[in-house]
C-alpha cells in the first residue's frame, strides 16, 4: 500500500519564508538537494537570477532518494509538499534536512538568528 502525505509548514508568528524570487529557487534547488541518504556537500550553494555561483564544480556521485516528490506549492509564508517516503523513517529525515537547510540558508541571508518555520 502506498501512502502519500501533504505535509505544510509555515513560517513562526506567520512570517514570510520567501522574501525574493532567489529564495524560492534556493528551496527548489533544496527540494531535490536534501532528498538523498547522503549528507548534503552543496549546502553553501548560492544562487543569482542569471547564473549559478558559488561552487562550480561539484561533482555529482549516485543519489539514493529518500521520498518520491509529487507536487509542491510555495506561498510567501508556507509551503505544500506531495510525497511519498521510500521507508517511513525518510519522511522525517528529508524534513529535519530540508527544514534545517533552508532555515540555515534564511538566516545567513538575511542576517538573522533563531527559529524560521
Amino acid at each position: 500500500m502506498i501512502e502519500i502525505y501533504h505535509i505544510l509548514n509555515r513560517g513562526v508568528d506567520k512570517r514570510d519564508i520567501f522574501l525574493d524570487e532567489e529564495d524560492y529557487i534556493r528551496f527548489i534547488h533544496d527540494l531535490y538537494e536534501f532528498n538523498d541518504e547522503e549528507p548534503v556537500t552543496t549546502a553553501g550553494y548560492y544562487f543569482n537570477k542569471y547564473l549559478d555561483v558559488g561552487r562550480p564544480n561539484i561533482e555529482r556521485k549516485r543519489r539514493k532518494r529518500i521520498v518520491d516528490l509529487l507536487a509542491f506549492c510555495l506561498m510567501p509564508n508556507h509551503y505544500h509538499l506531495l510525497l511519498i517516503p521510500k521507508k517511513p523513517e525518510y519522511l522525517t529525515l528529508f524534513m529535519k534536512k530540508l527544514n534545517g537547510g533552508y532555515a540555515k540558508y534564511f538566516n545567513e541571508k538575511y542576517q538573522r538568528t533563531g527559529t524560521l518555520f
